[in-house]
């Protein structure tokens, strides 16, 4: 069941799992959160988080101020994504978004850092696409989000590594398609597909109807995918399209 945002005030005195999500916008960690527990049937309260903004009853209810953070009952606070994937496996083993087979949950595992962690796909795009915000006079406190999510490196290589992942994934596509697989790890959806799926709207925005993000995000993801500086391998546009059609509960909302 979807429910509607409640403020962070309002979800410490709720019971039961609440996560927050940076509202109005498609965060891709934060929509591929809402996959894992929409997928697998996990009830949840969406607890509002501002984007650039302080944030200061989120810090302290969770000890930090980003999306997505999960809360179940008294628990920690889990704001990896790491954490959030095997929370909502805990809650729901099936259906299985971290594959029983050692090699391919280590491989999976390993797509997804490229994808979610520092230095890969989604952190190297932000931060192009906090270029491109500050580029275009964006409102949105550009200079404090640099210094949160830098990681030391230049533009040059942000725009190499989010190239260098897409045409990595790419290829494992062609392989897996050529061995009778349309998923990226093994012969059944991982969580691995729904990261790029969510992923990919860094760089290619999904059609209105899958996605009705604003229009300036439509903007800041062409823009973003500029400064890469090469096209998204028509491979992972297939694969997400699939993905969406075939595994998530679509219009996605946020």
């Amino acid at each position: 069941m979807r429910r509607d945002y409640v403020s962070v005030e309002e979800a410490m005195a709720l019971p039961g799992l609440r996560i927050a999500f940076t509202r109005g916008v498609p965060g891709p960690w934060g929509e591929a959160a809402r996959a894992f527990f929409d997928i697998k049937g996990i009830d949840y309260w969406p607890v509002i988080q501002e984007g650039g903004a302080p944030n200061e009853a989120l810090r302290q209810w969770s000890g930090q101020t980003s999306a997505p953070c999960a809360m179940l009952d008294d628990e920690r606070p889990r704001a990896h994504w790491s954490e959030i994937l095997m929370l909502a496996e805990r809650l729901a083993p099936e259906p299985r978004l971290v594959p029983d087979d050692e090699d391919e949950r280590t491989a999976m595992f390993g797509i997804a850092h490229e994808l979610c962690g520092e230095d890969g796909f989604g952190w190297s795009a932000r931060l192009l696409m906090l270029e491109v915000m500050e580029r275009q006079l964006s409102e949105v406190p550009v200079a404090h989000m640099k210094r949160k999510f830098s990681s030391g490196g230049s533009l040059a290589h942000s725009a190499m590594r989010a190239g260098a992942v897409m045409e990595m994934l790419a290829r494992r596509l062609e392989r897996q398609q050529a061995a009778g697989s349309p998923y990226i790890v093994g012969d059944r959806l991982s969580a691995a597909d729904i990261y790029w799926t969510t992923f990919s709207n860094l760089v290619a925005p999904m059609d209105e109807a899958d996605c009705p993000m604003p229009d300036f995000y439509r903007e800041w993801s062409r823009g973003c995918l500029e400064l890469i500086g090469i096209k998204v391998p028509a491979a992972l546009i297939a694969h997400r399209q699939h993905m969406l059609k075939t595994h998530f509960v679509l219009p996605m909302r946020f």
